[in-house]
Formats: C-alpha cells, structure tokens, sequence
C-alpha cells in the first residue's frame, strides 16, 4: 500500500468533506463533546492510498443561542484545520465566523468568513496554491446577501438539519446557501489567471427517504466546489438517528474516492 502524497485538487475535496460531514453539537447545552474522525482517499483506482485521523472538539448552548466548533486532523504529507462559530438568529442557527486552513506537500490554502448580518454583507478572504506548478489564487471580497436569504456555513447546515430547523420541501429536498471562491464552469486545475471574486450559491440535498420523520440518507452534487468532483456522482451522506451524519462518501475522477466516518 502507497502513502504517496495525492494532487492538491484532491486534497481540497477532503476539508470540505470533513467540514460537510462535520459532527452535531451535543443535546446538554454548553456540553463540551470530542468526535474522533477518520478518512481514506483512494487515488487511481486504489493505486495511491491516504489515510487521516483527527477529532473535533464542539460546544453548543441552545439557551442562550450560541455554538463554537473546532477541528483538527492530521495524516501523511498533510494537515488541517477548521473552525466555526455561530448564533441562534431568525429561528436557525447562523454562522458568524468560519476558518480553515490546509497544508498538502507544503502547498497551503486557508479562508476565512466573516458574516455581517447588521450590514447584511459577508467578506470572504481565501489564499490557496495549486499542486503542481504552485500558482496562487487570492480572494478578498464582500459578497451582499440578498433579502430573505440564509446562508450557511457547512456547520450551521447540518447543526440545522439536526435540530429540526431546517428540513426537506415538498420535492424532497433540502436547500440553503453557502459562500465561496467564484469558479469558472470548466476551471482547470493549475488555472489562476484574472480576477476572483466570491459568490453565494444554492447548495441541495436529496434526500432518499425519512423515517419517522428524521432524514437518514442524502446525495450532495459537490461538482460546484471541486474540479475533481464528478456531476454525476454525487457524494453520499448517511445520518444516524440523532441527524447527526456518521458517514460522507465520494466518487471521484480517475478512479478515486474519499470517505469520511466519525467515530463517536
């Protein structure tokens, strides 16, 4: 079995995996909780193995509407590391501030969000070097949202989707907004060129059925935040009976998958 390093492309689906995947707050309010998690990437049909190991540490107070989240993992030629923090706002929880950073063969990428819901503006600050040829991607933008719109950080979603506030429409669908660093459709892998802006966009679960009202499994389409993403495999979220996800997993270009499972 190989622990090469993988491409930098296919580093980067990985936080957003852990990030999307990441563990519900406990029910005590202001009942501190660690998650250990484990992850395996699979690279050129099983050539190429990676495997990471972390926790997550979490605390939530469902009185007084506040939650804080922090992550950490760490495995062969790479690291990372994620936080969230967020209150009770217009009956949902809302995120206020989300970091995260990543290191994969000494390339770096890290971002930060901060929500302004008084000014009704969001900043999202990001730097990010691709794999091979170290080409850096710098984002520093305000983004406006619009009236009547939630966004989400990728914590608040599924915060959210555990505790009732947010659930599925008549089509069987769970739909909030996330920010991000603007793509082009066709964005290349080593593409940098130009002026990148962020941008609010839809992101959908499908939900494949409930029971007993409480949603155990959904599809992700995650084609939108990475170009190893394949449109027609959508990553797949399995939840436990408290709606906490217990497992995220992905098919991914050239043979490649990734799957994430949380150990609580």
């Amino acid at each position: 079995m190989s622990s090469a390093p993988l491409t930098r492309r296919h580093f980067l689906t990985l936080p957003v995996a852990l990030l999307l995947a990441s563990a519900m707050p406990a029910r005590g309010d202001g009942v501190a909780r660690r998650t250990p998690y484990e992850a395996e990437a699979r690279v050129l049909f099983g050539t190429l193995r990676f495997r990471l190991a972390g926790h997550i540490d979490e605390r939530v107070d469902r009185e007084t509407g506040w939650y804080e989240v922090r992550m950490e993992g760490e495995g062969t030629a790479f690291a990372n590391r994620g936080e969230s923090s967020g209150v009770l706002r217009d009956g949902r929880w809302a995120p206020l501030r989300t970091a995260s950073w990543v290191k994969v063969a000494g390339r770096e990428s890290r971002s930060e969000i901060a929500y302004d819901y008084e000014r009704r503006q969001v900043q999202y600050r990001s730097r990010s070097e691709t794999f091979f040829l170290g080409r850096v991607r710098v984002v520093d933008d305000v983004v406006a949202l619009p009236p009547g719109v939630h966004v989400d950080d990728t914590m608040s979603a599924f915060l959210n989707h555990a505790d009732g506030y947010w659930r599925p429409g008549p089509g069987g669908t769970m739909e909030t907004r996330v920010v991000r660093r603007q793509r082009e459709p066709r964005e290349a892998v080593e593409e940098a060129t130009g002026t990148v802006k962020a941008e609010i966009i839809p992101v959908v679960l499908h939900v494949d059925g409930e029971q007993a009202g409480v949603v155990r499994n959904a599809s992700l389409d995650i084609s939108r935040f990475s170009t190893w993403a394949l449109p027609d495999e959508p990553a797949r979220i399995v939840f436990g009976p408290d709606g906490r996800p217990q497992q995220l997993s992905s098919k991914l270009m050239f043979g490649s998958s990734l799957t994430v499972r949380f150990l609580a």
